[in-house]
């Protein structure tokens, strides 16, 4: 005579949440591995990681040019880029904040505030230009 032993479903569920969990972890962790392997090689090697450091240079470069041309607490408006719109939008707002200006999307303001794109003359110099034009 054979017997079978029936495993218990709230068993099996435990185990197939488990599995599910584990596999959402592997996944989050792998981009959090990445991002630390970079900034890593980015730390020891400045030339390790190019698209890193060319980002790098480009919101340096955005930063000295707003400190030159905005001044601190102004009323400024953002001017959408052609390029990467959400990432620039979203920049442009820090360093405006970092500087003591507000961001407004319709009313008064002083300026308007824009990224473009420029070619880069090395692969390490700067490949956008901060666009200002004084509104009124």
């Amino acid at each position: 005579m054979t017997s079978t032993k029936r495993r218990d479903p709230t068993t099996i569920a435990r185990v197939v949440v488990a599995l599910v969990g584990v596999g959402c972890l592997l996944l989050t962790v792998q981009g959090a591995v990445q991002a630390t392997g970079r900034g890593v090689a980015f730390m020891t090697d400045r030339e390790h990681d190019l698209p890193a450091l060319q980002h790098q240079v480009d919101l340096e470069t955005l930063w000295q040019q707003f400190v030159e041309q905005v001044p601190a607490g102004s009323r400024i408006s953002l001017t959408p880029s052609r390029a990467n719109k959400d990432l620039w939008q979203q920049r442009l707002s820090e360093l405006a904040v970092l500087r003591g200006c507000v961001v407004v999307q319709v009313g008064p303001r002083d300026y308007s505030v824009g990224v473009t794109t420029v070619q880069r003359k090395q692969p390490t110099s700067p490949g956008v230009r901060l666009v200002v034009r004084k509104v009124g």
